[in-house]
């Protein structure tokens, strides 16, 4: 059965624990028929510069290390290593901090110790398909959000006219500036001008979500009274 390579980036200062982890991986690719050629680093920066020069298929990250401490040695790895799975190594008294480096955006934790060779190589292997799961997931939803707007614009450039001569119209009528109305009449008319406005509003709202989930709408904090807001709302109503 052919092997294949995937290059395992271990960032590491304690060189019994790298020796550990190249032990562990040797027993792990005897069995399976994906194997881990290890490239170690003792320092973050050091770690960092071996992405830049070619991208690992995981990361296997000591949190503490000599350059860089606890929760800020994850994140500026994944700043620098965008896409890239990593697996957190920790102690045993830090498996909290580990904890939130996953809810952060790390793949999975071992505790120093406390795996085998058999954990190990799943772990590893876990970690490559969720980020590659993850990174499937992106791409599709980005797609998704593609499509909606193109038919949501679409939707708006076709409407906009009709939409605009119902409301021209309408609003004519209303002033009895065309022909003289009964209050029932009157009455209709104002349905259909709050009917125009909602869909108009409606079609608005869902493209301004809509660009803002892909990052093309900017918002600015503004400070407002209940009242003014109150009375905003009405007059899109009307």
């Amino acid at each position: 059965m052919n092997t294949h390579n995937r290059r395992l980036l271990l960032i590491e200062d304690n060189p019994g624990d790298v020796d550990l982890v190249r032990l562990k991986l040797v027993e792990s690719n005897s069995e399976r028929d994906v194997s881990f050629e290890v490239s170690a680093a003792d320092r973050l920066c050091t770690g960092l510069a071996a992405l830049t020069k070619e991208r690992p298929a995981v990361v296997l990250l000591d949190l503490y290390l000599p350059d860089s401490r606890g929760a800020e040695t994850f994140r500026t790895l994944l700043n620098q290593a965008a896409g890239v799975p990593v697996v957190v190594l920790t102690g045993r008294d830090d498996e909290d901090l580990a904890v939130t480096a996953v809810q952060q955006g790390a793949q999975d934790y071992l505790v120093k110790g406390g795996f085998d060779s058999k954990r190990l190589g799943r772990t590893l292997r876990c970690a490559i398909e969720r980020q590659a799961l993850v990174t499937a997931l992106g791409i599709t939803k980005k797609e998704h959000l593609q499509f909606k707007e193109r038919f949501l614009s679409r939707v708006s450039r076709e409407l906009g006219t009709p939409l605009t001569s119902i409301h021209q119209f309408v609003t004519t009528v209303l002033e009895d500036l065309a022909v003289p109305v009964t209050e029932g009449e009157r009455e209709h008319l104002d349905t259909v001008l709050r009917s125009v406005n909602q869909l108009r509003s409606m079609i608005d709202d869902q493209l301004e979500a809509t660009w803002a989930e892909l990052g093309r709408m900017s918002s600015k904090l503004r400070c407002d009274t209940i009242s003014d807001v109150v009375k905003t709302e009405i007059a899109e109503q009307t």
